[in-house]
């Protein structure tokens, strides 16, 4: 039986198929089956390790630290390996060429850092390009932030240098307000197009906050908007020990693709060293976070106690300061903390 012509139908039939040849044009997502993907993949190379399954090739990737704690140290030292194709404090990394941006230290600082006291100097890859601002140049324009003209720059000179690692020291230049999740949410979606598009891995440095040296380090101690920890691929973080002042460990915190290996109880204890001329985390041993945490020991307890039973006396902060040799600002500490522990 022939269908009977119905106007409306093919009228609604006709906007249908114009809006779809329409909206072909401006498309931009593509589709397969899941089978179909699955089979494409299995034509792409996988992912070599650039250190450990810490960080891989293709990945974007966010270390953070506190201030003065070694984050240049162990980026330049992973720059260093992954140009010479040579492990990493006991981990695997496959060479490449890398572009460093430092936006850290000057020229002399850097010089001074990879040189002994004799100035004889530490001999890098020639595949290891280091950048910095050239502070001869117009930094701000009319029509560009300085925060744009730093991002175009970035990828100008990665595209000039033909580096598959990218290294940016820190984030902060990328986007001054980054702490603010809308700017934060699209910093991120620019890192993420640039390293989809090349295939590059990237390695951003970030800070925290001072942290509290009694608590594990976790994911929200990086310091702005979780944006930044959402759309990257993995974050690993260097903590401070209360072993010496010279030891560090690392800490995995998030791996999208590979399982974490580096937790809280199986963090790289390391040494900060210079040898031939070569600042450097080395290797000691892997073991526990807790064993570089600060103790709440019987003493402290007993003084928080001994606080709170002088506040409840009525006494000032200054007054208990004095009765206990402290500074006034201890005390408070010590009095903010047991209420927010309390809440």
């Amino acid at each position: 039986m022939d269908k009977k012509p119905n106007k409306l139908t093919d009228l609604l039939d006709g906007q249908f198929n114009s809006a779809v040849s329409s909206s072909n044009e401006i498309n931009i997502l593509m589709d397969h089956l899941a089978n179909e993907w699955i089979e494409l993949a299995k034509k792409l190379p996988n992912p070599k390790p650039l250190f450990g399954n810490i960080w891989h090739q293709g990945e974007v990737a966010i270390l953070f630290s506190n201030t003065g704690k070694g984050k240049s140290i162990l980026a330049v030292q992973l720059a260093d390996a992954i140009t010479k194709g040579n492990p990493i404090i006991t981990l695997d990394v496959c060479k490449q060429i890398a572009i460093y941006f430092d936006f850290e230290l000057s020229t002399k600082a850097f010089q001074r850092r990879y040189s002994d006291e004799d100035e004889n100097s530490y001999r890098f890859s020639d595949d290891f390009i280091r950048v910095e601002i050239d502070r001869n140049k117009h930094l701000e324009s009319d029509e560009r932030s300085f925060e744009e003209l730093i991002i175009e720059s970035v990828k100008f000179q990665v595209e000039k240098s033909n580096a598959q690692v990218v290294i940016i020291d820190n984030i902060t230049f990328l986007s001054a307000t980054n702490e603010k999740s809308k700017e934060a949410l699209s910093l991120m979606k620019l890192i993420l197009d640039l390293s989809r598009k090349k295939s590059l891995a990237i390695l951003l440095i970030a800070h925290t906050p001072k942290r509290d040296i009694f608590k594990p380090i976790q994911l929200e101690d990086l310091a702005g908007s979780k944006a930044l920890s959402n759309f990257c691929d993995t974050v690993f973080c260097i903590g401070e020990s209360v072993k010496d002042s010279k030891i560090r460990y690392i800490k995995q915190l998030k791996n999208r693709n590979y399982p974490i290996e580096f937790h809280e109880n199986n963090v790289i204890e390391c040494e900060v060293v210079k040898e031939n001329s070569f600042l450097q985390f080395k290797f000691v041993e892997f073991n526990s976070e807790d064993e570089h945490l600060k103790k709440i020991t019987e003493k402290s307890k007993d003084r928080i106690d001994e606080i709170m039973e002088l506040k409840n006396q009525n006494l000032s902060n200054v007054d208990i300061a004095k009765q206990l040799g402290v500074s006034e600002s201890a005390i408070r500490r010590r009095i903010n903390k047991f209420h927010k522990k309390n809440l």
